[in-house]
């Protein structure tokens, strides 16, 4: 993955996470994006 795909992912999973309805359901993408955002900044 380029940095481009990354960041793009890291935005939806962000953006699904905003309308998400389960908590389990919002931490799960949270934890996804911060690895993403991880990613990014390395």
């Amino acid at each position: 993955m380029n940095h481009r795909e990354i960041t793009k992912k890291y935005s939806e999973l962000l953006n699904k996470a905003e309308f998400a309805t389960g908590r389990k359901e919002v931490v799960g993408l949270l934890k996804k994006a911060a690895k993403l955002k991880s990613i990014i900044r390395s």
